[in-house]
């Protein structure tokens, strides 16, 4: 399951993964969270909390990061907190970002994650 906050904070889109990403999270949360705020504003910056992922779907579009790797070149930047279970959907997401645009933390560094995603680049 994927979660979201209902509106971006600035340009700033946060996710929580908990237990198996699904194609479904990608379609109807991940990707229309994206496109809202890619819609509004030139440049976005993305929060992923994976401390409570379990498994995803590789056959999924999860596995392309099509949205992400489309609008690379509007990352300002990423913070990607991670568990166990995140390595693969890690890289995919670093794939798709521009090097040097993004951060990982381990988990229990949330807090740490969020003052670096909100710090002006």
């Amino acid at each position: 399951m994927l979660e979201t906050t209902p509106a971006p904070e600035r340009n700033i889109v946060f996710f929580r993964a908990v237990g198996t990403l699904t194609e479904a999270d990608y379609a109807e949360v991940f990707s229309p969270a994206m496109g809202a705020v890619l819609a509004e504003h030139s440049q976005f910056r993305l929060y992923c909390d994976l401390s409570r992922l379990l498994d995803w779907d590789e056959s999924s579009r999860w596995e392309t990061g099509a949205i992400l790797a489309s609008n690379a070149h509007r990352c300002e930047r990423a913070a990607i907190v991670g568990g166990p279970s995140w390595a693969g959907l890690a890289l995919m997401l670093r794939d798709a970002l521009p090097p040097g645009h993004y951060e990982f933390f381990t988990k229990g560094h949330q807090a740490e994650a969020l003052t670096w995603i909100r710090t002006p680049a």
